[in-house]
Formats: structure tokens, C-alpha cells, sequence
């Protein structure tokens, strides 16, 4: 699933875990890292984000 959203380079949200708090983020995917199970996403503003797959709970 990360696969497919990773190709399509469109606006994504993601749900995710951190430290215990439901975040959300909003932007494209930057890049995806399976060996050490990271995501990496650009927001609007050019800020990265690196997100851990397990922490993912929903991207739409």
C-alpha cells in the first residue's frame, strides 16, 4: 500500500502515532525507506517529516 501511495507523488494525509498523540500531516511523499521502515514526507511549507511505518494508523 505505502508502494502505491509513494508513486503517485499526489497531496497525502497520514494518521499517525508519535509518542503516544494522534498527529496528522498533510503533503507529498518525499521518499520511503523499507530497511529502516521510514517514511519521509514535504508539507506545504518544504518542512520533512520522517514518519515510522508502524506508527501509520490511516493515509487517504
Amino acid at each position: 500500500m505505502f508502494l502505491k501511495i509513494a508513486a503517485m507523488r499526489k497531496v497525502v494525509t497520514i494518521v499517525y502515532d508519535k509518542n503516544g498523540i494522534v498527529q496528522t500531516i498533510k503533503g507529498r511523499v518525499l521518499s520511503l525507506n523499507l530497511r529502516e521502515q521510514f517514511l519521509s514526507i514535504i508539507d506545504e511549507q518544504k518542512r520533512t517529516f520522517s514518519i515510522r511505518l508502524s506508527s501509520i494508523r490511516e493515509v487517504y
